[in-house]
């Protein structure tokens, strides 16, 4: 017999999005789409967002920590690809900005000269300017800023020759 999915009341769907904002940060805008998808109303969603707010399940400024750390630690983004991320999840202004600004510029700077070295060794180039393009164009997808990039690859060139 197949299963039929039954759409939650307002009340479970907010008691189990109570246990998974206890478990991880999201975004109001995650859990809006959560519930949008689970059958219930854009209105119903404003409800629980907003009551989920007030009791401190969800804290946009505690996201944006969470996310900024674990896309530039783990997922090693720079700052604009964070930066357009968060903007994708609704989350703008000062916030995001000062979160970005607590990112040491040295670790910035170290975690680029890795990614560029690891990507060099694999890149195929017909010239040394070929292949400084490249590296530059795979710094920017990265979101890294490109005169940081340049930087980066200027003193991985001096290094080398």
């Amino acid at each position: 017999m197949p299963k039929i999915n039954k759409i939650p009341t307002e009340a479970e769907l907010y008691v189990r999005l109570t246990r998974q904002c206890s478990l991880t940060e999201y975004a109001p805008a995650d859990i809006k789409l959560k519930v949008i998808r689970a059958g219930l109303g854009s209105g119903v969603a404003e409800r629980i967002v907003d009551k989920l707010i007030d009791e401190g399940y969800v804290n946009e400024e505690r996201y944006t920590r969470a996310f900024v750390h674990d896309k530039f630690e783990l997922n090693h983004w720079g700052r604009r690809k964070i930066e357009m991320a968060l903007a994708q999840k609704g989350i703008r202004g000062s916030n995001v900005q000062k979160e970005l600004g607590k990112i040491d510029e040295e670790r910035y700077k170290a975690v680029l000269t890795e990614l560029l070295h690891t990507k060099n060794k694999n890149l195929r180039a017909k010239s040394d300017q070929e292949r400084f393009q490249k590296l530059l164009a795979f710094a920017a997808n990265r979101g890294f800023e490109l005169n940081i990039a340049y930087d980066v690859l200027e003193t991985m060139i001096k290094g080398e020759g």
